[in-house]
């Protein structure tokens, strides 16, 4: 009675094993992936990664020894292509544009979205296109980016202002950190055309950032620094649960003061418009609040509206600081370009 059933499964087993890999041959027929370093069964090249730290450098140097533009690098299950020519990067990014246009899901993006409430970091998808039309349509329009010119102004007046300060309060003159004080420009900006306010405390004197400040735009630094850096779980996510690198941790923790200042602040106003003590918009938290579905009904949730404002300005801190390094940088390459300046 045994032998037949045993006969049967493992002619079973073996139909199996061929259907698979048959299915597998087909699925791969004509079509060759890049090259790439030779992966380890489940793990793929993350051991490799992971001993090869900074990431970026050990793909460039896998790009180097195999001398290719592009290749194919599996961690865990997921299959990694970077390319580092301008031909097939533009292959990526115009002409097969809407196939790769979809962000990743990982860790770092799932906590600071809320579960992906957002824009910039969510996948392609219904909330995607939700959010894009709210900040294509009541945002990042010309009317709205006119009427927050006046708040804009008062914090470039107010940076002159702490730069003349800041000098001045010294005779022999001062070196300025111009990091530090486009970085607080950047926040400075953010905070007056999304809560109406320069400062989450007190403030200084002089116009420069209090400690809330500083601490509010540490954090946002802190989780761009590692919203798409190379996480172990992101690949293996049966290893999440260990946290091995701290990322996850370092991610909460700099979330946890960003809402800290935040939230009191949206729950406030949002409290103000349910109970009609404000019925014009004053600010952009303004009009994320006020906006409106087809029945009347508010268009976007709390945590909608928390999730959004934190990613507008992850967005935003960054970019100004960047830009005026790289000015000054050129600058000092290109001595003639620095004399015209000033001469200016």
């Amino acid at each position: 009675m045994n032998t037949p059933i045993a006969i049967f499964l493992v002619s079973f087993f073996i139909f199996l094993v061929n259907l698979i890999r048959l299915r597998n041959s087909n699925r791969n027929k004509g079509v060759s992936l890049p090259p790439g370093p030779t992966p380890w069964p489940i793990v793929g090249c993350v051991p490799e990664m992971w001993r090869n730290r900074p990431a970026y450098k050990w793909v460039h140097r896998v790009l180097k020894e195999l001398d290719t533009d592009i290749a194919c690098i599996k961690l865990g299950n997921v299959h990694v292509i970077p390319v580092k020519s301008p031909e097939i990067a533009r292959e990526f990014l115009k002409k097969n544009d809407a196939v790769f246009a979809s962000r990743p899901v990982t860790m770092a993006t799932d906590i600071l979205s809320s579960g992906f409430l957002t824009t910039g970091v969510v996948p392609w998808g219904g909330q995607w296109k939700k959010m894009r039309k709210v900040l294509i349509a009541d945002v990042f329009n010309h009317s709205m980016v006119q009427w927050l010119l006046g708040k804009r102004n008062e914090e470039a007046d107010n940076l002159v202002k702490f730069l003349y300060n800041q000098c001045s309060s010294n005779p022999n003159g001062l070196v300025v950190n111009v990091r530090t004080a486009a970085q607080f420009y950047s926040g400075g900006v953010m905070r007056r055309m999304i809560f109406n306010t320069r400062y989450f405390g007190k403030g200084r004197k002089d116009g420069g950032p209090g400690f809330e400040e500083e601490q509010h735009v540490s954090a946002l630094l802190t989780i761009l620094l590692h919203v798409y850096a190379f996480c172990v779980s992101d690949y293996l996510p049966w290893l999440r649960v260990f946290d091995i690198s701290g990322h996850e941790k370092k991610v909460r923790g700099a979330l946890k003061i960003i809402k800290q200042y935040q939230d009191p602040l949206i729950d406030e106003r949002l409290k103000e418009w349910r109970d009609g003590r404000t019925k014009e918009p004053e600010d952009l938290l303004d009009v994320f609040i006020s906006l409106k579905d087809a029945y009347g009904q508010p268009l976007l949730s709390g945590e909608e509206i928390k999730a959004q404002i934190t990613e507008l300005q992850l967005a935003t801190v960054d970019n100004p600081f960047n830009a005026a390094e790289w000015a000054l940088s050129e600058m000092l390459n290109q001595p003639e370009l620095l004399k015209r300046q000033k001469k200016n």
